[in-house]
């Protein structure tokens, strides 16, 4: 551990937990805990619970479970450090250099980098602002866009100069190194020792920003009266350590709590798009950046929304981009409409010339996306034999991209029938067989532990006075993914006559944090009394099935060396089974 456990706890103590993953989830309180749908599997019914008290969350359906470091891990694909290092910058913990980094002092850390994207995104607006940027704030003007609205999405201008950003952000202390990382400079001709110059110029900048707010990346758009034929459109940042490509969705931090509310979206092409839906007030709006939609990009709408309105261009590749959206939407169930635009219009446009009520008539009218998958499908792939053959070749093709089996079955059937054809023709052969794709993010997986040691745990975990029994089971215990809490329970109990489950550092196992949350959060017997008796039930259990296996395994065992010949090993194993203790059968319940 590279912080003191010291400074651990105090970071955990200073989190609201609540406050924390209600930033991803609709939480309902429900007695003492809050539930709601789990953001790291598909669910229809709420299986994920908080509970404050006990600083702990867990997921029923898939495991997930920990305190707030490992939702934030699971979550934002972070480390540890990492983790401990945003909760405590979000609630105001100092932390100390951490042990075993004094001397990477060449290493870059990601929060020098978001302190690095913030002071860029400060330098671009400020530089809209100021008199040279007045062009491109009357461009912005001409487009409909507000002051208020410039300012909220953090709108800038890169200049038209070679190292204007790159000096700026070394008299604010930033080395060549992290603003290279950070995507900001690169290289001349590739050689760090002939110097660096800014990626950005003479450009309309859009900060792009992660689901917390950080300033992450920069789409730099080419300005009105731009002379080279060769400048491309827009230029985007590269991916960095806190940047990937097609993993965020452009303003999802800012319509978070408007999709929350709204219970659905509207999923746009363009950042222009967007921002012309949010200048008149539609504000329950993301958009995919320009790119092919992310299976990861969609991720981000689970828990949040239950449908997505497709608003893309007007033309052929609008049209064919929501077709493509149908399997990342169905793998985390959530229904998709596409709005259809008069041919020639886009986002931007319609809203222009219809404002708000005009968009929300045409999503009135929206089409199923199923319904408009397969009338694309038929389509594009003309009529006939030939035709059909070519449609159920593509519907195989967006078969193969939906895992979930019973998902998959389903759509094949109601596939067949739109293209009305045997759903049987739409089977996938082996070559074809769905391949695993990433619908989740990195999240708990149901425990393997001995369901009687898992009893056994959450008991003394609600009960620390029944800790004491937990030493006399050591010959019995289970080796599975429980064996690391018994041992920490027993560690803690030889060490101080007591236990203190919240000292249990679940930071070091996700097996271990999965348990323990779990075991927090389960319905247990509240009395002592009645506690102490299931206890001594469970552990006389657990003693019994250990010995009836024991006596089982020699048995096995005395068989297998008669049926080899080797009287002399059988001789030796059958005066061992002797020698051991009589499984309690009256203990035993069945299996």
């Amino acid at each position: 551990m590279i912080y003191e456990e010291s400074k651990i706890d105090e970071v955990r103590r200073a989190v609201d937990l609540v406050g924390l993953i209600r930033q991803y989830v609709d939480l309902k309180r429900v007695g003492d805990s809050y539930r709601g749908l789990c953001p790291f599997h598909v669910e229809k019914s709420p299986s994920f619970y908080v509970t404050p008290e006990k600083g702990v969350f867990h997921c029923f359906g898939c495991g997930a479970g920990g305190t707030a470091f490992h939702f934030l891990m699971m979550m934002n694909n972070m480390t540890f450090p990492e983790a401990l290092e945003d909760l405590a910058r979000r609630y105001g913990v100092s932390l100390p250099s951490p042990k075993g980094r004094a001397n990477q002092s060449a290493e870059v850390g990601k929060p020098e980098l978001y302190r690095a994207m913030r002071r860029a995104a400060d330098f671009f607006q400020d530089a809209l602002w100021a008199a040279s940027g007045r062009p491109a704030m009357d461009y912005l003007k001409g487009r409909g866009l507000s002051v208020e609205l410039v300012r909220s999405y953090r709108l800038g201008l890169s200049l038209d100069r070679w190292d204007e950003l790159l000096k700026f952000l070394k008299k604010e202390g930033f080395g060549e190194k992290a603003l290279t990382e950070a995507g900001l400079i690169r290289a001349r001709r590739g050689d760090p020792a002939a110097g660096h110059y800014d990626v950005f110029r003479n450009r309309l900048m859009t900060a792009i920003f992660d689901p917390e707010g950080r300033e992450v990346a920069f789409a730099g758009r080419v300005l009105p009266g731009e002379t080279d034929p060769e400048a491309a459109k827009y230029i985007n940042s590269p991916s960095t350590p806190i940047y990937k490509k097609g993993r965020l969705l452009y303003g999802f931090h800012q319509a978070r709590s408007h999709m929350r509310a709204a219970g659905m979206a509207f999923l746009v092409e363009g950042y222009f798009d967007l921002l012309a839906l949010a200048q008149v007030k539609v504000q329950n709006v993301v958009a995919a950046m320009g790119t092919s939609l992310t299976q990861e990009q969609i991720n981000l709408l689970r828990g949040q929304v239950g449908e997505v309105y497709l608003l893309f261009d007007g033309d052929e590749a609008g049209l064919k981009a929501a077709s493509r959206a149908l399997p990342a939407l169905l793998n985390v169930e959530l229904e998709g409409k596409v709005v259809i635009l008069p041919k020639g219009e886009d986002p931007d446009s319609f809203v222009r010339r219809h404002g708000a009520d005009g968009l929300f008539r045409a999503a009135e009218r929206a089409m199923d996306l199923l319904d408009y998958y397969a009338e694309r499908l038929m389509a594009d792939c003309g009529p006939g034999l030939g035709g059909q053959a070519r449609a159920i070749r593509e519907a195989k093709e967006t078969l193969r991209r939906v895992p979930d089996s019973l998902l998959g079955q389903l759509l094949r059937r109601k596939l067949g029938e739109k293209l009305g054809v045997d759903p049987e023709l739409l089977n996938l052969g082996p070559a074809m067989a769905a391949r695993p794709t990433p619908t989740n993010r990195p999240a708990g997986r149901p425990s393997s532990a001995d369901p009687k040691a898992k009893e056994i745990l959450a008991q003394v975990i609600v009960h620390p006075e029944l800790a004491r029994g937990l030493l006399e089971l050591e010959p019995y215990w289970p080796c599975d993914d429980s064996l690391m809490v018994y041992r920490e329970l027993c560690r803690q109990f030889a060490e101080r006559g007591f236990v203190e489950p919240a000292k249990i550092p679940l930071e070091s196992s996700e097996e271990m944090a999965s348990l323990v949350s779990w075991a927090s959060l389960a319905p247990r017997l509240r009395r002592a009394e009645e506690a102490a008796v299931a206890f001594k039930e469970m552990v006389d259990g657990l003693k019994a099935r250990a010995l009836k296996d024991g006596h089982k395994d020699k048995t096995e065992a005395i068989l297998a060396a008669e049926k080899a010949g080797d009287q002399e090993l059988a001789r030796r194993l059958i005066e061992e089974k002797t020698q051991m203790p009589t499984p309690l059968l009256s203990k035993m319940k069945p299996q």
